[in-house]
């Protein structure tokens, strides 16, 4: 998880509930994790509706992190090519 800077929120206010979000699927995971330990073994996982259903919500959250941190990468190269000279 990544902390946002103040000079980070000023420049893109939206990283502030990025954040959030990603705080939360961190939080959802390791809850998920708790609640059915079968998760750790793939195979059990599948063979049963709510644990498949949880390994469900953990691939989702993995691909969302995923565009976040794309998104925040995104954001990156655009601040270092507003500060390059015009020649």
């Amino acid at each position: 998880m990544t902390r946002v800077t103040y000079e980070q929120l000023v420049a893109a206010p939206e990283l502030a509930s990025l954040a959030v979000l990603e705080a939360a699927l961190d939080v959802t995971g390791v809850a998920l994790a708790v609640a059915w330990p079968e998760l750790h073994d793939i195979d059990t996982a599948c063979e049963h509706a709510k644990p498949r259903a949880a390994l469900d919500i953990l691939r989702l959250a993995a691909d969302l992190v995923a565009a976040v941190n794309r998104y925040r990468l995104v954001l990156a190269l655009a601040d270092d090519r507003r500060h390059d000279l015009p020649f």
